[in-house]
């Protein structure tokens, strides 16, 4: 359970059309609504989200979900 509580989309300005973009294709993360508070860190989790999943890497897309969702599961994470 988060010790901080999600703000809503919108409560940072800057954020708002990267967070409503994101809505049509599914959700946003409450890690990410409780990380707007800084958004400059929202904005550095997403390159680094997209660094990671960088179509021109050595190992595909598909592989890294897979490696991504066990890492996940095997530390109790539901995303």
């Amino acid at each position: 359970m988060s010790r901080l509580e999600p703000l809503p989309i919108g409560a940072a300005p800057e954020l708002k059309e990267m967070f409503e973009k994101q809505l049509t294709k599914g959700y946003v993360a409450n890690s990410q609504l409780i990380m707007q508070r800084r958004p400059k860190l929202v904005q550095a989790m997403r390159a680094l989200s997209a660094a990671v999943f960088d179509e021109e890497g050595e190992v595909s897309i598909a592989f890294k979900r897979l490696l991504a969702y066990v890492v996940a599961r095997t530390h109790g994470c539901h995303y």
